[in-house]
């Protein structure tokens, strides 16, 4: 059973991240525009190369996704679905799927734009005041997440990625990897 403080980080999640569209539902199309979003960050056009590799990673993390939480093999993963599905990685995140791998990956390597192995509080703070969070709850949460230093490498964020999908201790500071400074 989900608690109701593993439940928000969850809804947290599929409502800033996943559901771009504000549909109440993920669909294909909110990992169209969650690419369109990146390439703006970032500063690339529809036909550029890293354009066109993210779109292919986020489709691909769809794929996984849709194939993992629809449940009623609709094309949308509902919050319920969503919730569900995290549920079961909880249970044994040793074995997680290849997508949820690759959406650790294309989040870490999002988030470390100077692609030094490492992620600076002004790195994580960009990408999600990209996603509408505000700057300060970026810079509180890098803060947490970081246990106070300056940089989280692959290693640790990987370690945090675990932690804020099974945690249900609000103290811990994988609860912070998505931009989040409270729930």
């Amino acid at each position: 059973m989900v608690s109701e403080f593993r439940k928000q980080k969850l809804l947290h999640l599929f409502n800033i991240f996943f559901d771009i569209d504000a549909s109440g539902s993920i669909e294909r199309n909110d990992f169209v525009l969650a690419a369109e979003n990146i390439s703006k960050l970032r500063g690339w056009k529809s036909g550029d190369v890293k354009y066109k590799e993210t779109l292919e990673s986020l489709i691909k993390i769809w794929e996984g996704l849709q194939n993992a939480a629809d449940a009623d093999k609709d094309g949308k993963v509902t919050a319920e679905e969503w919730v569900a599905m995290w549920e079961i990685y909880a249970r044994n995140p040793n074995s997680c799927a290849d997508w949820q791998l690759e959406y650790c990956k294309f989040m870490f390597q999002l988030e470390d734009a100077g692609g030094d192995g490492a992620i600076d509080c002004e790195e994580f703070s960009t990408v999600y005041e990209s996603f509408g969070l505000l700057k300060e709850d970026n810079v509180a949460a890098f803060n947490v997440m970081s246990k106070g230093k300056p940089k989280v490498t692959w290693q640790e964020f990987q370690e945090l990625w675990i932690q804020y999908f099974t945690s249900d201790n609000p103290n811990d500071p994988g609860n912070f990897i998505f931009g989040a400074a409270t729930f």
